[in-house]
């Protein structure tokens, strides 16, 4: 059989499977692919490209003001996301309050965001975007400018967060000026509380006391002295089980407090014989 035979009978006679296939199957096939190869796979046609994006999960953006003007066709494509990570470059203007608000009505399903070097965004935006994305779990955000007030936003409306990341915050940095943070109704919830690198971080207080069911503490380079709050910490989250403290100002007291606490597993890099 020539090549040209050859070619026509497989147009004609073999079967397209792919096509055959539905949706949900195609869309399982989808998420174990890398992102790369995703890309690829939605630009074969019109279908692949409506399935890929309405069964992808995780999306990671360059956060730049420009953003804005995409979010409306680029998130009605991806209207199944659950985890977000929204990056910014330090020399570049990244999103402001109307670009994450934008996110937020499309993605109500989000449990997980990332929110990198976002210094356009406001206490008011975390607000309005708390209020649209109730069911966050997980909040990490490094090097931005909000504040208490918008901290107290996520804290008050996402009551299954369990997981918060936050480091260089610079709307607590001014102590004259800071409200307290917490506790809120994501206190009942959190288990995981890391702070690195914050002026101020003591503002954290009441939401680390008020977190009872809190298992693991992270402080890293966080300025002031800790020794009084350690010592509430001790008395009053009864089910913390690890603490770590690194380049943190504490003395004999606060390190008596936090290991008189029984099973409990305790690291400390500013004191690495503790233990």
């Amino acid at each position: 059989m020539e090549v040209e035979e050859l070619a026509e009978y497989v147009l004609v006679e073999a079967p397209d499977y792919i096509s055959d296939l539905p949706d949900e199957c195609l869309a399982c096939i989808f998420q174990s692919l890398r992102s790369g190869d995703r890309k690829h796979c939605s630009l074969v046609c019109r279908r692949w490209l409506r399935v890929e994006g309405q069964s992808r999960q995780r999306l990671s953006l360059n956060a730049h003001s420009d953003l804005l003007p995409l979010v409306t066709s680029l998130f009605s494509r991806f209207d199944a996301l659950t985890k977000l990570c929204l990056k910014c470059d330090r020399r570049s203007v990244s999103i402001g309050d109307e670009a994450l608000v934008a996110i937020s009505i499309r993605c109500r399903n989000l449990t997980r965001i990332k929110l990198r070097a976002c210094r356009e965004l406001t206490d008011s935006g975390m607000a309005a975007f708390a209020k649209n994305c109730k069911a966050l779990k997980k909040l990490s955000c490094g090097s931005c400018t909000f504040g208490a007030k918008g901290m107290n936003a996520i804290l008050d409306n996402c009551p299954s967060l369990e997981y918060l990341w936050v480091k260089r915050l610079q709307g607590i940095a001014n102590a004259a000026t800071a409200e307290p943070i917490g506790p809120g109704l994501a206190a009942a919830s959190l288990k995981t509380i890391c702070l690195e690198e914050l002026y101020n971080g003591q503002c954290f207080g009441p939401l680390i006391i008020g977190s009872k069911n809190l298992k693991t503490l992270k402080l890293s380079r966080c300025s002031g002295d800790w020794d009084k709050l350690l010592q509430v910490i001790a008395d009053r989250v009864t089910g913390l089980a690890e603490i770590h403290l690194e380049m943190l100002q504490v003395s004999d007291t606060g390190l008596v407090a936090i290991s008189n606490c029984l099973n409990r597993y305790f690291a400390s890099r500013s004191n690495p014989g503790v233990y």
